[in-house]
């Protein structure tokens, strides 16, 4: 399994990270994961098991570590949607994060949107603004904490946004 697998995972999820070192990582991550759950776990379709956990991989690595929009966007780019149902959940998460975000005060909105967003430093908000850069951590700190205790079960969306 691992001779056969071990590539074209390699070829997929370096695709995403464009780090050898990182992308060999997870993947022995994924052997041995499995291999430890051998017994307990009955796989019917080995090379989608092995890929969607290649995915959750790069997912949590993204989650635990300093990323940008781009980075997710390129991560989006390989994600397969497999069915109407998986297409239905994206389209479900991106409107709850709309009505989460519609519910700040529209001076939060903007400065989250502008931090998140446009990618800007709470430097250049405040300057934009025209207002501290203590006041834009207090309104990103605001909206991070809406989105956790509003939508605790959509909380896969606020590694997406956390800092």
């Amino acid at each position: 399994m691992y001779l056969e697998y071990w590539s074209k995972l390699y070829v997929y999820g370096n695709r995403i990270l464009k780090d050898q070192q990182v992308c060999e990582d997870l993947i022995q991550e994924i052997f041995l994961s499995y291999w430890e759950k051998r017994k307990d776990v009955a796989v019917e379709n080995t090379s989608a098991y092995l890929f969607q956990s290649l995915r959750y991989q790069i997912y949590n690595h993204f989650r635990d570590t300093k990323f940008t929009t781009l980075d997710i966007d390129k991560f989006s780019n390989y994600v397969q949607i497999n069915t109407t149902e998986e297409l239905l959940d994206l389209k479900d998460s991106q409107l709850l994060l709309k009505i989460a975000l519609d519910k700040l005060s529209e001076r939060c909105q903007e400065i989250f949107y502008l931090s998140r967003f446009e990618h800007l430093s709470h430097k250049e908000i405040s300057d934009k603004l025209n207002i501290s850069t203590q006041t834009v951590k207090n309104q990103i700190t605001i909206a991070l904490n809406h989105l956790r205790t509003q939508y605790k079960p959509y909380s896969f969306l606020l590694f997406l946004l956390g800092e």
